[in-house]
C-alpha cells in the first residue's frame, strides 16, 4: 500500500502539479492587466514610481525568471508575500480564510451524503415508483440549475422575502455568537454549495445500487430466507458504496473550488472571497496560493479514493 501511495506521489503526483503550476502562472501573469495597473490613472505621477513598484514586487523580470523565483520559494514551503500595500505572507492569508472555508465544504458535503446516500438508496429500492420518479426529475433538477442562480433564488426567498435568514455575512459586530446564529448564517451557503452534490450521490446511489441488487449472490441471500432490509443493507450497499468513493474523492476539491463563487454570493469570509479580491487585484502570490492548493487537494483526492476501495472491498490490493 505504502509503495503505491509513494510511486503515485513521486512518480504521478509531482510532475503533473510542476505542469499545472507552470500553465497556471503563464496564464495569470499574461492575463489583461498587472499589479500596478491603478497606478497609471493616477495623476501627475512619475513613470518612474511605477517601473520602482514594478521591480519591488518582481514582475519587471521575464515570466521564466519570475516563475523560478516562485517555484524555489514553493520547495522551501514559503508562499511568498501578497502584492497589496500591507505585503503580508499568502500563508497568513490563507490560515486566516481556511477556517471558513472548511466549515462550508464540511457543512455541504455532510448535507450532500447525509441526504443523497438516503435518497438514492430508497429509489433504487422502490423503482419506477413515484417516488423514484419525483427524486429522479428533482436530481436532474438539482444538477442542471448553476450554484449562483440557486443560490440567488434562495436569498429572494428566505432573505428578502420570508426574511427568516440573514443575506450573507458571518455574525455582525458585536453580534452574539450562539449556535442557533451560525446554523442560520450557514445555512443558505451550505444548501447552496451542496445542491449538486446532493443531486450526484443519489443519481450514483440509485444506478449502483441497481447494479449489485440483482447479483447471483443477493437472490441466494434471498433464497435462504434473509430479509430484504438484511439483503439491501448489510450485503448489497457495500459493494454499492465503491463508485459513491470515488466520487467523494473528487468531489472534495470540487467543493472546495465551488465554494469561489459561493462565498461571494453570501459574503462568505473564505478562500472563495480572497480569491475574487486577488484576481481584480492581480495579486499573483494570492492566486497561485490557492490554485495550487486546490491542485493539491484534487490529486490527494483522488488517492483516498483509490485507497478506500481496498477498505470498501478486502478483494481489492495495492502491491
Amino acid at each position: 500500500m505504502w509503495r503505491y501511495i509513494l510511486r503515485r506521489i513521486f512518480l504521478q503526483g509531482i510532475p503533473v502539479l510542476l505542469g499545472f503550476s507552470f500553465f497556471l502562472f503563464l496564464v495569470v501573469t499574461i492575463a489583461p492587466g498587472s499589479p500596478v495597473t491603478h497606478l497609471r490613472g493616477v495623476p501627475n505621477l512619475d513613470t518612474s514610481v511605477i517601473e520602482q513598484r514594478k521591480a519591488q514586487l518582481g514582475i519587471d523580470q521575464p515570466f521564466l525568471v519570475q516563475y523560478v523565483r516562485w517555484l524555489g520559494r514553493i520547495l522551501r514551503f514559503d508562499l511568498g508575500l501578497s502584492f497589496d500595500s500591507a505585503r503580508r505572507p499568502v500563508v497568513d492569508l490563507i490560515k486566516e480564510r481556511m477556517p471558513a472555508t472548511i466549515t462550508l465544504s464540511v457543512a455541504s458535503i455532510i448535507l450532500g451524503w447525509g441526504i443523497g446516500i438516503p435518497v438514492g438508496i430508497l429509489s433504487a429500492r422502490y423503482q419506477y415508483s413515484v417516488f423514484d420518479y419525483v427524486i429522479t426529475f428533482l436530481a436532474f433538477v438539482g444538477i442542471s440549475i448553476p450554484s449562483f442562480f440557486f443560490g440567488l433564488i434562495l436569498l429572494y426567498v428566505f432573505a428578502l422575502k420570508l426574511n427568516v435568514l440573514p443575506a450573507g455575512g458571518f455574525f455582525l459586530a458585536g453580534e452574539a455568537r450562539t449556535a442557533a446564529g451560525f446554523i442560520s448564517y450557514l445555512l443558505l451557503p451550505a444548501l447552496t454549495l451542496g445542491l449538486g452534490s446532493i443531486a450526484g450521490v443519489a443519481r450514483y446511489m440509485r444506478a449502483s445500487l441497481l447494479e449489485v441488487i440483482n447479483q447471483d449472490y443477493l437472490r441466494t441471500a434471498r433464497a435462504k430466507g434473509l430479509s430484504e432490509r438484511i439483503v439491501v443493507y448489510k450485503h448489497a450497499l457495500r459493494n454499492a458504496l465503491l463508485p459513491i468513493l470515488t466520487l467523494l474523492g473528487f468531489m472534495i476539491p470540487s467543493i472546495f473550488s465551488g465554494a469561489v463563487i459561493v462565498e461571494s454570493i453570501f459574503a462568505w469570509p473564505g478562500l472563495g472571497s480572497l480569491a475574487i479580491q486577488a484576481v481584480n487585484e492581480r495579486n499573483y502570490p494570492v492566486i497561485m496560493g490557492i490554485n495550487m492548493m486546490f491542485a493539491v487537494l484534487i490529486f490527494f483526492g483522488s488517492i483516498i479514493a483509490d485507497i478506500s476501495y481496498a477498505f470498501a472491498d478486502p478483494r481489492i490490493r495495492y502491491e
